[in-house]
């Protein structure tokens, strides 16, 4: 038996596409961990999530969701979609085969 990927997501509630992402993982029964973050017009209120997706994105961003596949950063759904369409997210999830 496989072992489940390591999957991260950074999210805003309000965030449709966020939901979307999270809702994909869900249909196929993977695990992942959901770090909420706020935002507030300009920018993401200060958290201490906030802080970590800023780091692990390696700079501020204005967009959610930040998603981490095994280590892999994929900036949002628009990223995520089409490796979902393409066969692509198949490698991410389990790169041993």
């Amino acid at each position: 038996m496989r072992q489940a990927p390591d999957i991260e997501i950074y999210y805003a509630e309000v965030c449709g596409l966020c939901h979307r992402a999270m809702d994909y993982f869900r249909t196929r029964d993977l695990p992942f961990q959901a770090h909420e973050v706020h935002w507030q017009e300009p920018e993401f209120v200060d958290s201490e999530n906030t802080r970590a997706m800023y780091r692990r994105c390696g700079a501020k961003v204005d967009f959610v969701p930040q998603i981490f596949i095994n280590g892999r950063h994929i900036p949002g759904w628009r990223k995520l979609e089409p490796m979902i369409q393409s066969g692509e997210i198949e490698r991410v999830l389990w790169p041993e085969g």
